[in-house]
């Protein structure tokens, strides 16, 4: 009786620890800026697009399930479309 109390006890500890903790996918923030901006990409000067300053843009280090809430601020004279 006493061994079957303790699993019990035991079992209702351990459901209790699973049913309080929970995990949510993180969510990762990013700004991001779009610019001209002179490149050098084989040694010759030429007008590119620029993010935060950078070519080529910023690296999005993440894993899989992680929620990617990207702001882009188009500092371009003509419209601007990021894909992948």
């Amino acid at each position: 009786m006493r061994r079957n109390l303790a699993a019990l006890v035991l079992f209702c500890s351990t459901a209790a620890v699973f049913a309080i903790v929970g995990a949510d996918d993180p969510y990762r923030f990013f700004n991001w800026n779009v610019t001209y901006g002179d490149i050098y990409p084989l040694g010759v000067r030429q007008q590119g697009i620029l993010i935060n300053g950078q070519f080529p843009g910023p690296d999005i280090h993440s894993v899989t399930n992680d929620n990617l809430i990207i702001n882009v601020f188009n500092s371009l004279d003509e419209p601007f479309l990021i894909s992948w």
